[in-house]
């Protein structure tokens, strides 16, 4: 994995985000769908250092051609921009959104949130996300965890796009 390349879903790993093949592992499949084109391969390590094994998973999924490395930035915003920006900043709130849960979702149940963050990514929308986000969080304070389970809100409200 390159350290300074910009990583992105290739054709396949989007296909199998939305299909669900069964051809990667459950936990690389997690790591995948929080795969979003904006972060380095060091900041995914980084951010995923959390997750038992990530550097593997993560080459695995180089490797097998889920996600590739690009070299520089985005391109400049044209004039035209403003016009898509609008469905494009709700469809990146809604990808922050289901990174929040997928994230709690193995941070409190470990390997068996797997059969959960399914249901997150079969989300379409804020109001399906919402839903699925609100049974989780009651699930969290029904194991005991009132703590937690705020914090999640919190962090899944404020990633949600405005409006």
């Amino acid at each position: 994995m390159n350290p300074t390349a910009i990583y992105v879903r290739t054709e396949k790993g989007t296909e199998e985000v939305a299909h669900r093949s069964q051809a990667v592992p459950a936990k690389a499949r997690s790591l995948l769908m929080l795969i979003d084109g904006k972060l380095s391969g060091a900041q995914l390590l980084d951010k995923f250092s959390s997750f038992p094994n990530s550097a593997e998973l993560l080459q695995l999924l180089e490797d097998g051609g889920y996600i590739e490395g690009q070299a520089g930035t985005a391109a400049p915003a044209s004039a035209s921009a403003p016009a898509v920006a609008a469905p494009a900043a709700a469809q990146q709130g809604l990808s922050e959104a289901k990174r929040v849960v997928v994230h709690t979702l193995h941070e409190v149940l470990g390997p068996e949130a797997d059969f959960l963050t399914e249901k997150v990514d079969a989300a379409l929308t804020v109001a399906e996300l919402r839903v699925h986000a609100e049974k989780f969080r009651d699930m969290f304070v029904d194991m005991g965890k009132p703590k937690k389970a705020a914090a999640f809100w919190q962090a899944f409200e404020a990633a949600l796009p405005p409006g």
